[in-house]
């Protein structure tokens, strides 16, 4: 949106606006950790704006948290209360967690008495506050577990590799199964938000027409993701430098959704090949599921010169890109993941899966490379080619930079933003 739309917007509008997050914001908690980076960024990125009056209610469980305002934004943290059957319940059922979240919502919502009502994520059960009030709800999509749940399992595995590779270790089991069944229950709450909430915020081609499928007559609007500071305007940029050990980089492999899979087959292909290569990889990985699929590859990461290096703060993780000669992504489905965004920002050269609404944001041999899902033969062959041509990944690398930093540049978002609630607000007072 021109700047000048922009300045007449604001004269027009003043907005009360309601956010629901499910963890305390950073600027309250008073901590730099890396969890809920691109809320805290779009948060920062509102407080500029002097048309909106933030009010942030968060799930949290500490009784000493308590309402205060910072910096202009109102902070209500709300303190959930859950019986030892609601917490045993909850392992395979969202009922305890959705009356938890319509009660005190909408205390929320009757102090606060919003214009409009931002909820991230259909994940959770907060768009169902949509039934509970008149005042308009706007979901901005994150992922979405419908489809997730689609591909809970990658090709060939199921719970009957969990049960192989853990020795019929009976708890663990147990836990893999209830979290199929989590995610079944979780799907068709998941399902019924998607029909309540008529209003969306997305970003990519993916999240377009899973609400078009999900919810025919909807409104969508276009808001991009805000991204750290740190990662959006850094000096510290991807440079080539020529090595003998390739050195690619990913973050996160916390579930099958991920594709850890998918890496340890790739990289199994590099060095059989001879290839001279480190994989790092940012971010937790459990142990049962780094144990399911070594037990069913055949095969150790570590053996496959695979580094797991834990969670990084935000400084060491850009550290660790711009150091890197790839960023390569493995997921078997994701919609627009903030690490392939940081990556892009800082001119690493990305390679990813072709998979949800990552294609939005990587045209294929513009801003990087897709390989098909579950084809670790093509990645790896991306990878040699990729790493081995100097001229080509420098200028994937310059113009990732002027592509992702354009898409995340605060003010369009600002505009983006405004526009939505403006739209909204417009067509229930209509």
């Amino acid at each position: 949106m021109p700047a000048y739309q922009q300045k007449k917007l604001r004269k027009e509008v003043n907005v009360k606006v309601l956010w629901f997050e499910i963890t305390p914001p950073r600027r309250y908690a008073g901590s730099l950790g890396v969890l809920g980076g691109w809320q805290d960024s779009l948060e920062e990125a509102v407080l500029s704006l002097p048309d909106i009056e933030l009010y942030v209610a968060f799930e949290t469980n500490n009784p000493m948290d308590a309402e205060k305002k910072i910096g202009g934004v109102t902070y209500l943290p709300m303190q959930f209360s859950y019986s030892l059957w609601d917490k045993i319940k909850s392992k395979v059922s969202w009922s305890s967690i959705e009356r938890e979240v319509k009660e005190k919502s909408l205390a929320v919502i009757k102090s606060v008495n919003p214009d409009i009502i931002h909820v991230f994520g259909c994940e959770w059960p907060y768009g169902e506050v949509s039934m509970l009030t008149s005042i308009p709800v706007v979901i901005h999509i994150q992922g979405s577990i419908v489809p997730y749940e689609n591909a809970l399992y990658p090709p060939k595995y199921n719970i009957w590799n969990y049960i192989k590779s853990l020795k019929f270790n009976v708890p663990r089991i147990i836990a893999a199964k209830l979290v199929e069944v989590n995610n079944r229950n979780r799907a068709k709450m998941e399902q019924r938000i998607w029909k309540e909430v008529s209003c969306y915020m997305g970003r990519t081609h993916w999240d377009e027409a899973l609400s078009n499928v999900m919810h025919p007559g909807r409104s969508y609007y276009h808001v991009d993701e805000t991204l750290r500071p740190m990662f959006l305007s850094s000096q510290n940029i991807w440079r080539y430098e020529k090595r003998d050990k390739v050195k690619l980089f990913t973050t996160g492999c916390t579930t099958f959704w991920k594709g850890p899979d998918m890496m340890l087959k790739t990289a199994k292909i590099l060095r059989q090949l001879g290839f001279d290569f480190e994989w790092m990889v940012a971010g937790h990985f459990p142990a049962a599921l780094k144990k399911v699929v070594e037990h069913t590859e055949k095969s150790k990461f570590e053996e496959n010169n695979i580094i797991f290096k834990g969670s990084l703060q935000p400084q060491d993780l850009l550290e660790e890109l711009v150091s890197s000669t790839l960023y390569v992504h493995t997921a078997y489905v994701e919609n627009s993941p903030n690490s392939i965004c940081e990556a892009q920002c800082l001119g690493v050269p990305v390679l990813s899966t072709n998979v949800g609404g990552i294609s939005t944001l990587l045209q294929n041999g513009k801003c990087g490379y897709l390989v098909p899902a579950n084809d670790p033969w093509q990645m790896a062959n991306a990878i040699i080619q990729m790493s081995s041509d100097e001229a080509r990944i420098k200028e994937l690398s310059q113009e990732e930079i002027q592509v992702a930093r354009s898409r995340h540049k605060v003010a369009n978002i600002q505009g983006q933003l405004m526009a939505c609630y403006s739209d909204i607000i417009q067509k229930k007072n209509a």
